[in-house]
């Protein structure tokens, strides 16, 4: 019985595994700007230039089913708003503070295009970069999503 179950819910979900999306929309609204099928388990990273300290700061996150989890960031130098604190590890390679040790998990991430300095999101397993300043104008928010589909 449990198998006839299990088959007419594989063949009513149409035979198609679920797929997940990284999904950039603008605002908090429904109007997606951009979408790429991802995995689970991915790498993303997250690329900018602190806006006041001028440092190149790298966020990396693992793609889980329902969102993004921090694993770490890395940064030349500290500036105003990174990390500092206990809980996290701090390690220092040649010319960059890595910091990890987080427990911080995003259902949403919000991003704020910058007008001055470049922001990119790179999916590192399919070697795909993304440009937030070619997606939208600066100033504009989007909301970084994993959809499932």
């Amino acid at each position: 019985m449990l198998v006839i179950i299990a088959a007419g819910a594989f063949f009513f979900r149409g035979g198609h595994p679920t797929a997940h999306y990284l999904t950039f929309y603008k605002g908090h609204t429904d109007e997606a700007i951009y979408q790429l099928q991802v995995k689970p388990g991915e790498l993303l990273i997250l690329k900018y230039i602190h806006s006041s300290d001028r440092t190149p700061v790298t966020a990396l996150f693992e793609i889980q089913e329902d969102g993004l989890l921090l694993l770490e960031e890395k940064y030349s130098w500290y500036g105003a708003g990174l990390e500092s604190g206990a809980n996290l590890e701090f390690s220092f390679e040649a010319d960059q503070v890595r910091v990890s040790g987080y427990d911080r998990f995003f259902e949403k991430l919000p991003l704020r295009v910058a007008r001055t300095v470049p922001q990119e999101v790179v999916l590192k397993d399919q070697g795909i970069s993304i440009s937030l300043n070619h997606l939208a104008p600066g100033g504009t928010l989007l909301v970084i999503v994993i959809d499932e589909q």
